[in-house]
């Protein structure tokens, strides 16, 4: 846009060929601050297009009104690091220079002067270089230089007006600065974000597994508990039941000679010696079971039923055993708890049903594990089940064996099911819900 002449504006004309020297230069300065204040407006305009234009506006105007075939923007090498552009060249024909390297040595020695003084008001160097520095609360950070022309005094209104373009560009130059900063502290925030969480979720995995730690301490020294009370508990039966029993058959065995005459009496006693015997074997069996622990046997519950014919052995029975499906580990006293209920119902199986054949069953399902005890033997499901209910309301002595198998069900918190067997016998069935088989479940996981 070209500027108005100042004879618009002020309403006044001369015919005169010739004025006085002092008019002619008041309407040179008027003319040229009309245009600095057009070069002021076209630094505005540029304002929010950025720093780059903005700065690039400041140059082209600064070269312009100055006259000078060279004007630079930089900034000092340690000011305002996140600012961008941090030089802004223009020389001769328009040409466009971003690095101080690339200045003649006509420009690059005033530039470098004036980013090295610590002035904050303009000045024109003796070379008739114009510095004006970029002043940012009250502290110099760069400086927009005006040089390569011929040597010409800068007046105060030159001055003014590149104050104001240098100025505007500082700010910009700020801005930019406190942009790029406020950028990387939000980049370094998240950042920090995303460690303080990536470590939350470590703690927390930490703290689970010291949980966890814990809650197998717990269970070890429980378990630790119950295996010394077992180990007590066998070595009682050994040292005293056991040896009285021996000790009550030798005293049968002893007597039946002597009442050889009386057939009755030797019948009867023939039947003790026989109890006694049975007595031992049981005896023995439950010691066994007693002093195994179970947290060392690596093949768990199946490889505990496969030994019942050795640990409990039923005179006269055979039993085989079959696992179903994967096996899966076993808290110990749950694995305990199921050997009984087998080795009662193969007990109950030989003594009352008079059995030759049985099948000991353990079935790992999805949701449960099952085991069964099945038979040929002449045993009612009907009447076992009135008994099993009738030992739940009183304790008379009769039916200890199913009483018992109920009462460990019930500490499993699993379900008992008598039912008749595909061999003709009775089938005795438990069924123990998944979360209650697992180590460190509860029944609801």
């Amino acid at each position: 846009m070209r500027a108005p002449d100042i004879s618009q504006l002020t309403g006044l004309r001369s015919s005169k060929p010739s004025w006085y020297a002092e008019y002619r230069q008041t309407v040179d300065d008027l003319h040229r601050a009309i245009g600095s204040l057009e070069h002021v407006a076209g630094v505005l305009s540029a304002t929010g297009r950025g720093a780059d234009a903005l700065c690039r506006a400041v140059v082209d105007a600064a070269a312009e009104h100055l006259g000078e075939p060279w004007a630079v923007l930089a900034l000092a090498p340690t000011a305002l690091p996140l600012a961008r552009p941090r030089m802004l060249g223009r020389g001769p024909s328009g040409v466009g220079v971003e690095d101080v390297a690339l200045l003649p040595e006509v420009v690059r020695r005033p530039v470098t002067a004036a980013l090295a003084a610590d002035a904050v008001e303009p000045w024109q160097t003796p070379d008739g270089a114009v510095v004006v520095p970029l002043v940012v609360d009250g502290e110099p950070v760069g400086a927009l230089v005006g040089c390569g022309g011929p040597r010409r005094t800068a007046t105060p209104a030159d001055l003014a007006i590149l104050r104001i373009m240098a100025n505007q560009s500082a700010v910009a130059l700020l801005s930019e600065h406190l942009l790029a900063r406020s950028e990387g502290l939000r980049r370094q925030t998240e950042q920090l974000c995303a460690q303080a969480q990536e470590r939350a979720r470590d703690l927390a995995e930490r703290h689970a597994q010291l949980a966890d730690a814990e809650r197998r301490l717990d269970v070890a020294a429980q378990r630790e508990a119950v295996d010394a009370e077992r180990h007590r508990i066998a070595r009682e039966l050994h040292d005293s039941v056991a040896q009285h029993v021996l000790s009550a058959g030798m005293t049968i065995e002893w007597c039946r000679p002597e009442v050889a005459h009386h057939a009755e009496v030797h019948e009867r006693l023939g039947h003790a010696k026989a109890l006694t015997r049975e007595a031992v074997e049981r005896l023995r069996g439950a010691i066994h079971a007693l002093s195994c622990d179970g947290h060392g046997d690596g093949d768990g519950l199946p490889a505990m039923l496969g030994r019942l014919s050795d640990v409990a052995p039923v005179p006269g029975l055979a039993v085989a055993v079959r696992v179903e499906g994967r096996p899966r580990p076993l808290p110990a006293e749950v694995a305990h708890s199921l050997f009984r209920i087998a080795s009662e119902c193969l007990f109950n199986t030989a003594r009352h049903a008079q059995a030759t054949r049985s099948t000991v069953r353990l079935a790992y399902r999805p949701g449960e594990l099952r085991l069964s005890v099945a038979d040929d033997g002449r045993g009612d499901p009907d009447v076992l089940r009135r008994a099993l209910r009738a030992s739940g309301r009183r304790d008379d002595g009769y039916h200890r064996g199913l009483a018992n198998i109920s009462s460990r069900c019930r500490e499993m918190g699993a379900t008992v099911r008598i039912t008749r067997a595909r061999m003709g016998g009775v089938r005795v069935e438990v069924r123990v819900p998944r979360g209650n088989d697992v180590p460190g479940e509860d029944a609801g996981g």
